[in-house]
């Protein structure tokens, strides 16, 4: 999608990027995810908690699904498109999704292309990961290496901007009080 049409549909509300903040906007509309994998059904289950009418589009043909995955969809009631090519468009009150073989049309579409965890750094300075690669933390955000906080995506959690704030704020008041107990132990 280009700038302007991805500018031009978020300011419409027909490209959503976080269903925890807004699905409830979509109740009962007909909404398409583009994503494949376990990323993409979990977003389309969720969704479908507020819409009866979710299509989960693959970006690339074929969908990374297993039979297990398509079966949960399928019982869902959550239509499954395989595209090779995507292309978009908005409408009057609705956003289209062009396949090679398809024209759809949504109130909204959500992509569920997942993020990378760039934790290097903190791997290199020897802090403990998930298997995913997030960093692990006490509940004040302290890594397992001492003068080490991290928060955030790349921790493991809910990948939302507040949720990403609240673990700053507890890390910064963490670092303050850290530093604080270090202050008065170096005193003579």
């Amino acid at each position: 999608m280009d700038d302007t049409l991805h500018a031009e549909a978020l300011a419409a509300g027909r490209l959503r990027y976080c269903p925890i903040c807004d699905a409830y906007e979509v109740t009962d509309q007909r909404v398409g995810v583009i994503g494949t994998g376990e990323r993409g059904l979990k977003e389309a289950m969720f969704l479908r908690s507020y819409t009866a009418d979710v299509t989960l589009i693959a970006p690339a043909s074929p969908h990374d699904l297993d039979a297990e995955q398509r079966r949960q969809l399928t019982d869902s009631g959550i239509d499954v498109v395989d595209a090779m090519q995507l292309r978009f468009a908005l409408g009057d009150d609705r956003i289209e999704v062009f396949t090679e073989n398809d024209r759809l049309s949504f109130h909204s579409i959500y992509p569920a292309l997942g993020s990378a965890i760039h934790s290097q750094l903190a791997r290199q300075l020897g802090a403990h990961l998930e298997e995913v690669g997030c960093i692990i933390v006490d509940m004040h955000q302290r890594t397992s290496v001492s003068g080490l906080y991290a928060a955030g995506d790349v921790v493991l959690g809910l990948d939302q901007i507040s949720h990403a704030m609240g673990e700053g704020g507890v890390a910064a008041t963490t670092i303050r009080n850290d530093l604080a107990v270090k202050r008065s132990l170096n005193r003579p």
